[in-house]
């Protein structure tokens, strides 16, 4: 295995490893850095040099880009000035927030850098260096005696590579990204910030203006976005918060172009896309179409639902829930667009019809019959194991995850289990040099643990999960059967196991976790013990899993070379958290028949919206500017006011949020932040008919800062006053 040192020699790394070669180019937009160089973005519209993007030998602006916890985000000044978007942020601002000084309803803004608030447990990422990784991981996986342990191996292979990295380049976090399933593996560096702070945030009637009425919704009027500053030790190595670390000076920051753009431009995204499907077959898709978007899509608007209920007449725990209910109500109407999109695209009969006719181009040629001719129904029967398992994984998985008090439980047993392991061996967020982040992980869970919100929510869970086929022998759920107990009721057991356990707050725990003795002293705590009863009775489902994912793990591969034989085409590798690039215009669409919208809305939309008040409402000085005409120098004549939101055709998904939107010269002009409700499917499939994404101006972010956040000082910083 060849060691790449910086990104210099990331220019030499063969273009095959990220993409299958063919003579066409490709259809979609989420471009590896490795492409970058073959795109003809000069015809496109990019007025300024390829190198001036992505420059493996100096600095270009790709240096500028951060991942930010699970968003993207951009140095926007030499002093470690990031720009993201408000739902970002939103997390650690209710950290920082209480009832009465609550900055999640009314914002916050540090005049100076030591007024900036620490945003606990927020990392921030920089991509430094990669490298192929496969003939290694595919090397040990082929060392298994059975498709059970291939996946083990695999795993167990990336952390001792991850290890060794880290341990070469000290103060750096490395992740194995799997490019291609079963083929294509690269080993990723970063240079890891761990002390992000709170410079400007915007009341969450402009960060979030318009709620889920308007979320996945086009035209939008939401000013998503947030100012956050990256710190290091006066060193300049990455350090945990410290009153005497200073700001990290980027390599490169994005320069913002206060004059926006207008319809047609050329624009362009750096970011980190989170995970798309587009090279999966029929069956994976008709599994989530059947089984997982509608379980999650129903369970979490439950949740939404009675969440906001118990809220509404008490302050405390409305703001405690805030963050949940935001992260629910997002991934409900996201699985709603998806389910949409699956049926009025038909794209698993689509599929299906395509894989019939891949098995004729397969059994015309003798040597690809013999090679492919049973890879279909191959795939197809492990699909059929997984269907028989059906939301078995899926609801134990919102058990150990929306059940606060059996989170923690579960990572208690696991932490004792892992601790007994070599260091380099454990899982990741078990590892030594991970302590601080599994602290902040439990403190965070600690924060969310309410008793009377776990009892509703394992009661749900329970309720529905005791009539689904799949789990009518699943041993712990047999005790809800029983009428003749008192216990067979959901709702007492959870009552009664919350109430004797010993997780209750976060000292207490962290006390007992760090002394190993007690990993046989908790056995009889209820929680403790219902957790061991789920981990033993899904031991056999794990192990299937485990055997199904070593079968695709072979056989997928496959399916994705002979479709590129047929096809004669490229493909790019499914989003996977790494560094993309996407680019398209400012271009409106018709959503509908007989409908066009148009690409940029604008304050006066804005002002329309608000008089029906509710997720619509805005912050009186919002509307006394307005009145006023106070748009200083933000105002487009074109338009006739300030804009406002920005849609393009790119290539978008999850993890975006927040990447920067630039022009034709690399200047920022927008940030991403959603995508149109017919744009959820992008996931699955793209098309630029459909496949609209979504940004705020960089002209409302200014006029906001500047007028309604009175942030001389970040102005001042960005060189826009």
């Amino acid at each position: 295995m060849t060691k790449i040192k910086n990104l210099f020699y990331l220019l030499f790394i063969p273009v095959a490893l990220f993409i299958f070669k063919g003579s066409d180019a490709p259809d979609e937009g989420m471009y590896p850095l490795s492409e970058i160089s073959t795109l003809d973005l000069k015809t496109a519209g990019l007025k300024i040099d390829v190198k001036d993007l992505y420059n493996p030998g100096g600095t270009s602006l790709v240096d500028a880009l951060v991942r930010v916890g699970g968003c993207t985000g951009s140095f926007v000044s030499e002093e470690g000035l990031i720009l993201t978007n408000h739902h970002c942020a939103f997390d650690y601002v209710k950290q920082v927030s209480t009832v009465e000084k609550n900055y999640l309803e009314d914002g916050f803004h540090a005049p100076t850098k030591k007024d900036e608030l620490p945003a606990e447990g927020l990392t921030s990422l920089i991509t430094e260096a990669y490298t192929d990784v496969s003939a290694a991981i595919l090397s040990a996986a082929n060392e298994a005696k059975d498709l059970q342990e291939r996946t083990k191996l695999i795993q167990k292979k990336s952390r001792e590579l991850i290890a060794e990295e880290e341990k070469k380049y000290p103060g750096t976090r490395a992740e194995v990204a799997e490019m291609f399933i079963g083929q294509t593996y690269i080993l990723f560096r970063y240079r890891e910030l761990k002390d992000v702070r709170l410079v400007y945030i915007p009341p969450r009637t402009i960060g979030e203006f318009g709620g889920e009425s308007d979320n996945w919704v086009w035209p939008r009027h939401t000013g998503d976005f947030s100012f956050l500053r990256a710190y290091v030790a006066p060193d300049g190595s990455p350090a945990p918060y410290s009153e005497k670390n200073v700001p990290y000076k980027p390599k490169k920051f994005l320069k913002v172009n206060p004059n926006g753009v207008k319809e047609n431009d050329f624009v362009f995204i750096l970011g980190y896309p989170g995970r798309t499907f587009r090279h999966q077959p029929a069956a994976f898709v008709d599994f989530h179409e059947k089984y997982q978007l509608p379980y999650i899509s129903k369970l979490f608007r439950w949740y939404i639902d009675t969440f906001e209920a118990l809220g509404e007449n008490d302050p405390a725990l409305a703001l405690q829930l805030s963050t949940r209910i935001k992260t629910y109500a997002n991934t409900q109407k996201n699985y709603d667009g998806k389910i949409a999109g699956l049926r009025r695209l038909h794209l698993v009969e689509k599929k299906q019809e395509e894989e019939r006719q891949l098995g004729i181009f397969i059994n015309s040629d003798p040597q690809l019959k013999s090679e492919y001719g049973t890879l279909i129904n191959d795939i197809n029967a492990v699909y059929k194991q997984i269907d028989e398992l059906g939301r078995a994984g899926l609801v134990i998985g919102q058990m150990r995850n929306s059940v606060i008090a059996v989170r923690l439980g579960t990572l208690l047993v696991d932490y004792f289990k892992e601790i007994k392991k070599p260091d380099n061996e454990r899982r990741a967020m078990f590892a030594e040099k991970n302590r601080a982040d599994l602290h902040d992980r439990i403190k965070n869970s600690f924060e969310d643990l309410n008793k009377q919100v776990d009892i509703i929510a394992f009661e749900r869970i329970v309720s529905e999960a005791v009539n689904f086929p799949e789990l009518k022998d699943f041993a712990p759920f047999q005790r809800f059967k029983n009428e003749d107990n008192m216990m067979a009721n959901p709702k007492n057991f959870a009552a009664n196991m919350l109430n004797g356990t010993f997780i209750k707050d976060y000292e207490s725990f962290i006390k007992m976790m760090e002394d190993p003795a007690n990993a046989d002293k908790i056995g009889n705590d209820p929680v403790i013990s219902f957790v061991n009863e789920i981990n033993e009775a899904y031991k056999p489902i794990e192990k299937k899993n485990d055997e199904m994912t070593g079968k695709l793990n072979i056989l997928l591969p496959k399916f994705i070379e002979v479709k590129r034989q047929w096809q004669n085409k490229s493909f790019i590798p499914d989003a996977n958290s790494t560094l993309r690039l996407t680019y398209g215009y400012i271009r409106g669409y018709s959503p509908a028949d007989a409908t066009y919208s148009k690409p940029i809305t604008t304050l006066r939309g804005l002002i329309e919206k608000s008089y029906a008040g509710g997720d619509y409402r805005i912050p009186k000085k919002l509307r006394e500017l307005y009145d006023k005409g106070d748009f200083g120098k933000y105002v487009n004549k074109d338009l006739g006011g300030v804009p406002v939101a920005i849609l393009y055709n790119m290539d978008t998904t999850g993890g975006n949020s927040g990447s920067p939107v630039m022009n034709a010269n690399g200047e920022l002009i927008g940030v991403n932040f959603d995508r149109a409700f017919e744009a959820t499917i992008n996931d699955y499939a793209w098309s630029e008919s459909y496949s609209r994404s979504i940004g705020v101006d960089i002209r409302y972010i200014l006029w906001v800062t500047d007028k309604i956040g009175g942030a001389s000082n970040v102005l001042k910083e960005l060189n826009v006053l």
